[in-house]
């Protein structure tokens, strides 16, 4: 049903002074006032009084017929108006009939016009808005001044509520379990967040009027893959840094004292001798323990090729026993094979050094649509909280005489490929869950 509008141009076309109904009143009073000049000059004559108002009737004819074509033009032109104000902008008065007023006619095409390309820019706007929100990593929540949810987007539903809505809610009641958050929010103070998962959020807040109504935006985003990337790369630089340094030193030392332990024993100099043979050693074991820095400092991007399943289970059984569980991959997959092979013997190394039986070491790859997962486990008893927290930290260790560098070069790989790795203790040990994407970001050089 059309709403209701103010009367339409025709309508008031008939009420104003300049009107049709004035024309008819005007004709009616010269009629009247030639009537009274024929009586006061003439007398009454019924010939003449005939003539007088046969050609007042004949005037108002003509003046309707006259108008007829301009009330039909106001017509349309109010029908258009009328379609302007339910928001239909694609239709235009009928062309045909408009004449007298062509100037209006064609404004208010080119008004319908206009609202039409800003309504479509604006949906297209609005479309893209959403996507953007709906696919962002960022947690977003708008509020109102009773800090009831008015809208929020999945990343924001995943991380207050596993994925449940959100709207109605109060905002008190979701963040009730994340201490950091509520103390942030009460506060309105903006800024990092530190999570009980280890995990790193930069949160924002914005404070506007809507239909003046106070509303606050938050917005909370993972930050903690950047700050770990980061990290990592400051720890390889200062690697690169160190091992340059040791090297320069373990060189000319251990040149000199190879020369020292050649004059000992030529002068039989048992005790000497045996003294330049120790630094030797000290310096080859140094020697060692730096170049697996500086490897791991100078990662090369990864070189993805067709990973051919069979061998890498062959080349990985010749190094350590486990048991493969289920079948190998059908589909081609893309890794750069020497890197993911690196990368799995350093987990079955850790395995078999957790205690764990081999016969329960098991390394399992599950197919999805999109992914790849690589699951290892153990029967090691897992790891502690202190240390399943710390263990992607770089030279973080728990073993006597560990590097603190085999799981965070199994991160930094996957992670050159696109993927991730994650860590949990489960029943009797650990388990490694490394995900590699089936589309890998592009190397750039």
């Amino acid at each position: 049903m059309r709403p209701k509008h103010s009367p339409s141009l025709a309508s008031h076309f008939w009420r104003r002074p300049d009107s049709a109904s004035s024309l008819n009143l005007l004709c009616l009073l010269l009629t009247l006032i030639a009537l009274a000049v024929q009586f006061s000059a003439f007398g009454a004559n019924s010939l003449i009084t005939a003539a007088i108002c046969s050609t007042g009737i004949v005037l108002a004819i003509l003046q309707h017929y006259a108008l007829k074509p301009l009330l039909q033009e106001i017509a349309a032109l109010n029908l258009h108006a009328q379609n302007l104000q339910d928001g239909s902008f694609n239709t235009n008065a009928n062309q045909t009939k408009i004449h007298q007023l062509s100037e209006l006619a064609t404004s208010l095409a080119n008004m319908s016009a206009q609202l039409s390309s800003e309504r479509a820019t604006l949906y297209q706007r609005e479309l893209l808005l959403d996507t953007v929100l709906q696919s962002s990593p960022t947690a977003m929540l708008l509020t109102d001044a009773n800090n009831t949810v008015l809208m929020s987007n999945p990343a924001a539903r995943q991380l207050l509520n596993m994925g449940k809505a959100l709207n109605g809610h109060k905002l008190e009641d979701l963040i009730a379990p994340v201490p950091a958050l509520v103390k942030a929010v009460a506060s309105l103070q903006p800024g990092l967040l530190h999570l009980a998962d280890n995990s790193i959020w930069h949160l924002a807040i914005s404070q506007f009027t809507l239909n003046q109504k106070q509303h606050h935006l938050y917005l909370l985003k993972p930050l903690t893959r950047e700050i770990q990337r980061e990290e990592l790369s400051a720890w390889k630089k200062l690697l690169r840094v160190i091992g340059h340094e040791l090297n320069n030193t373990l060189a000319p030392l251990s040149s000199l004292a190879f020369s020292g332990g050649q004059l000992a024993q030529q002068q039989q100099h048992a005790q000497l001798s045996q003294l330049f043979d120790t630094i030797s050693e000290r310096c080859l074991h140094l020697n060692q323990f730096v170049q697996a820095y500086i490897q791991f400092a100078k990662l090369p991007p990864p070189q993805p090729g067709v990973v051919n399943w069979p061998r890498l289970i062959n080349q990985l059984q010749d190094q350590y026993e486990f048991e493969l569980v289920d079948d190998l991959p059908a589909t081609d997959w893309l890794a750069d094979v020497q890197q993911l092979t690196q990368l799995l013997l350093n987990l079955l190394k850790n395995a078999h050094e957790s205690g764990s039986a081999a016969a329960q070491i098991t390394l399992k790859l599950v197919e999805q649509p999109d992914t790849l997962l690589l699951v290892v486990q153990d029967g090691g008893g897992g790891m502690s909280d202190e240390t399943l927290q710390h263990a992607l930290v770089p030279f973080y260790t728990s073993k006597s005489g560990g590097s603190g560098i085999g799981l965070t070069l199994c991160r930094d790989i996957i992670e050159a490929h696109g993927g991730h790795i994650s860590l949990r203790n489960y029943a009797g040990g650990l388990e490694v869950t490394l995900l590699l994407p089936k589309h890998q970001p592009r190397q750039t050089t």
